[in-house]
């Protein structure tokens, strides 16, 4: 029986994020895992423009979770995998995804690596950097284009 249960996958629209969702629904149809897709995208606007802020945000949500499921869809991702999309504000992505990895009990985190062949993974980006040394559970990272 697996320890797996539940899998989160860091969401940024990349190609690395693609394959890490691929990856992470092949894992979980084996095993029975449900799959979470979080974005957490940067703040923009001030603390003064409340509601255009607002307005703005819920455009911005909307657009990253057409765009999941438009890859997911292109993916043929696995019929049996229960996969969910979340997208959430925040001043920090990298901090939001530990947070919810440690409020929502998730087993297993998938981010995908971003950066040249010949960086190393703990460098190549602030959200990968803080998962590997601060996750509690563990960081499968995906991925790496050439450029």
């Amino acid at each position: 029986m697996s320890s797996f249960h539940r899998i989160l996958v860091g969401w940024d629209g990349s190609r690395d994020a693609q394959q890490a969702l691929w990856t992470a629904t092949d894992l979980a149809e084996g095993i029975g895992a449900e799959v979470v897709v979080l974005a957490a995208l940067k703040r923009r606007s001030p603390a003064g423009a409340v509601r255009q802020a607002d307005e703005e945000m819920m455009v911005r949500r909307l657009h990253v979770v057409a765009d999941i499921e438009a890859r997911t869809a292109r993916g043929s991702l696995r019929p049996k995998v229960h996969l969910r999309s979340e997208v959430v504000e925040s001043d920090d992505p990298a901090l939001t995804l530990r947070d919810h990895v440690k409020k929502r009990g998730f087993d297993l985190v998938v981010v995908g690596r971003h950066g040249r062949e010949d960086e190393s993974p703990l460098h190549a980006d602030g959200v990968i950097e803080e998962m590997l040394l601060h996750s509690p559970c563990p960081v499968l990272v995906v991925g790496g284009c050439s450029g």
